[in-house]
């Protein structure tokens, strides 16, 4: 279901859309009365086991509503629209000063200044401990649901695929239902692959120690501007880098759920993250080299053998007569993505 600009569902009027998500579309809106303005978000799916996601929605909009963070969203509003018969809640309109809807995925990569990211680290530190103690895992936690407000300050949104521990929320959605497929051995997944944590990955239950994980994928990537992938080269980045966020990346990012709670506190020491980028693009730097004497040397010794079939090895050089010589680009062997130091 779409909704237009100027149309009314409950007692708001449409004034714009701001997003759409896996179960919901988000409107900016006004009261038709007050004429304050909030941001509506209407639930859209229409396949699948909709009767169970949405009680899963209203589970969500149920849930924001007993919360009270400054850097969570809340909800003021849970509604259906008879005429449509769409369901609906209400809550914080976030958006910058000039009015757009903004989040952390906006940022570049490598780009944020360092206190900024500390600033922001800290708030959501906060909002995660604080629905840990309320017995909810977030589950999703990635730049995209992390909203921006006017003042800079981040707000953690979008609690669709979020973990009721609470007792009474339970009895009204038995949420691990909606995690089970055909037998009790196997699980479905819920989260951005990214930002999920080895066990959850491995089909075992959300924990906070998950949200935990996620944290420290998403400040990864805001301070070196690439992708976190396990392994020597992102130990490497991280050593190089020193002070406390290399310490509480290293607990946070670490495969032993125990080692990242409770969630480590993170200060500013000015330009260590210039450091770790200039790090990170002399690591990749190298790489490539590398990666471009390989290429050559396979052109220069394997295509040439190729080309003369099962006969002697000779010298290397470049077929002759009609038969086209191997053409390639270092593309086609090595893309480089949009967020990487290289671009």
């Amino acid at each position: 279901m779409t909704l237009r600009p100027g149309e009314t569902i409950g007692s708001y009027r449409v004034v714009r859309p701001l997003g759409k998500g896996g179960m919901g579309a988000v409107y900016e809106v006004e009261h038709v009365e007050l004429g304050v303005r909030y941001a509506l978000k209407v639930f859209v799916r229409d396949h699948g086991d909709v009767e169970s996601l949405r009680a899963r929605f209203r589970t969500e909009g149920k849930a924001l509503a007993r919360l009270r963070h400054p850097n969570l969203v809340r909800v003021y509003d849970l509604g259906e629209d008879d005429a449509r018969g769409a369901l609906y809640f209400v809550m914080d309109l976030v958006v910058g000063r000039g009015g757009e809807a903004r989040t952390l995925a906006d940022i570049n990569p490598g780009d944020a200044d360092e206190e900024q990211l500390a600033h922001w680290y800290a708030q959501l530190k906060s909002a995660l401990e604080y629905i840990h103690a309320a017995g909810i895992v977030h589950r999703d936690l990635k730049p995209g649901n992390v909203l921006l407000d006017a003042d800079g300050n981040a707000v953690l949104g979008d609690f669709g695929i979020s973990r009721f521990l609470d007792g009474e929320l339970r009895r009204e959605l038995d949420v691990e239902s909606t995690m089970e497929v055909e037998n009790a051995d196997s699980r479905r997944v819920m989260g951005s692959v990214m930002y999920l944590a080895p066990e959850v990955r491995k089909g075992g239950k959300a924990t906070a120690a998950a949200d935990a994980y996620a944290l420290g994928v998403t400040f990864y990537r805001l301070l070196t501007g690439v992708w976190y992938e396990p392994g020597p080269m992102a130990d490497g980045f991280l050593a190089e880098f020193g002070g406390e966020w290399s310490s509480a990346l290293f607990r946070l990012l670490s495969d032993d759920p125990a080692q990242r709670l409770p969630i480590p506190s993170v200060g500013v020491t000015r330009n260590s993250w210039k450091k770790l980028r200039r790090v990170a693009a002399a690591l990749c730097l190298a790489f490539v080299t590398l990666a471009v004497v390989a290429l050559v040397l396979y052109k220069a010794l394997v295509v040439p053998k190729s080309n003369h079939g099962d006969s002697a090895v000779g010298p290397a050089v470049a077929p002759r007569g009609d038969a086209p010589a191997a053409s390639y680009t270092f593309e086609e062997f090595f893309p480089v993505h949009a967020g990487s130091p290289l671009k």
